[in-house]
């Protein structure tokens, strides 16, 4: 069974926030982002996680963008 994600008129409003640069990004709302809707807060942690890890500078972003490609390879992902 898997848990349906929250369709922007469905979400709380602080998960709102995070649906247009989202769509933006890539082009459509991702559905782990509309299943974090349900819970708003861990969904700014993560966000505020995954900024500082992609604006850190110890790594170049060739790099970690290589390391996310084949990480998705990995797992299977479409994108």
């Amino acid at each position: 069974m898997r848990i349906r994600g929250l369709e922007k008129k469905e979400a709380p409003w602080l998960a709102r926030i995070f649906y247009r640069p989202i769509e933006k990004q890539f082009g459509k709302m991702l559905t782990p982002y509309k299943v974090w809707a349900y819970r708003p807060w861990p969904l700014i942690a993560m966000s505020i996680f995954s900024l500082a890890s992609a604006r850190s500078k110890v790594v170049d972003l060739k790099i970690k963008t290589l390391a996310s490609i084949r990480a998705a390879q990995l797992i299977g992902c479409p994108f």
